[in-house]
């Protein structure tokens, strides 16, 4: 692996339009890329990840404010506490499991999740259009529901590297019956502190994010193309229709696997 600030840049911008246009942080697209293009082992590739996706949604969540106001989110929020009892303690165990699986486990792992996320973007392009909630409307269920619903995703988050969006918008949209626009306003707000959480297990003496050639190199013009793929997303949204490009994505997603399987360490051999 060498530094390439130019190809990170590149990915980061190309992969934060795509996810600028469907509302999502495009983690799950980048990390084929650090694993496929830049090189990254799978267990370095989750934790430039999981740095990227923090530096895209800090970015992205008070302009999305403007159009979303927080007070909004207010009658939401025993669903969004409820999700981060959840996913907090889940994003730390995930973390705690990077270090104890080999890399070829963990990218076994990592290619069963992407493919997993991208069918989920498909039957979400194909199935999701309008908010219903299947959950009872006291607080006790809509507490209890979130919480499990976020253990799973914490897990995800922490293993992938990722915001954990493209669950969290369906499972609000679906079971709490909020609109599109407004569960990803949540999904930020969830995201950002599991986030947090899964990174504090990527900070120790002699780790990757301890290199300040990597951050040179990679992570911050990773994250700066990031930042600026998402503005010009979000500012042609109207271009193309939501659910169709959800299903694309889910298709180039579940294609994009192939890269990560294809660099996995070979039994008995070093990456």
């Amino acid at each position: 692996m060498t530094a390439r600030p130019a190809l990170s840049f590149g990915i980061g911008a190309a992969v934060g339009t795509a996810g600028g246009l469907i509302g999502l942080g495009g983690a799950e697209f980048r990390l084929p890329a650090l694993v496929g293009l830049l090189r990254f082992s799978a267990r370095d590739a989750v934790a430039i990840n999981l740095v990227a996706s923090f530096i895209v949604l800090a970015a992205a969540l008070p302009f999305r404010a403007a159009t979303v106001p927080m007070a909004e989110i207010a009658p939401h929020l025993p669903a969004v506490l409820g999700m981060l009892a959840g996913t907090l303690p889940a994003a730390w165990v995930g973390g705690g499991w990077l270090r104890r699986v080999s890399d070829r486990q963990l990218g076994r792992l990592i290619l069963v999740l992407l493919v997993g996320l991208g069918v989920v973007l498909i039957a979400e392009g194909l199935f999701v259009a309008e908010p219903f909630r299947l959950v009872g409307e006291g607080l006790v269920p809509t507490v209890l529901v979130a919480a499990l619903c976020g253990v799973g995703i914490g897990l995800v988050s922490s293993l992938l590297g990722v915001a954990g969006g493209e669950l969290i918008i369906p499972v609000f949209i679906l079971l709490f019956g909020v609109d599109v626009k407004l569960a990803g306003s949540m999904a930020m707000l969830i995201g950002l502190p599991t986030i947090a959480v899964g990174l504090t297990r990527h900070f120790g003496a002699g780790t990757l994010l301890r290199r300040a050639p990597v951050w040179r190199g990679t992570i911050l013009p990773l994250g700066a193309g990031s930042v600026v793929g998402a503005v010009l997303g979000a500012m042609a949204l109207g271009l193309v229709p939501g659910q169709a490009l959800k299903v694309g994505l889910g298709v180039i997603l579940i294609w994009s696997a192939r890269g990560v399987f294809r660099h996995l360490p070979q039994p008995g051999g070093t990456r």
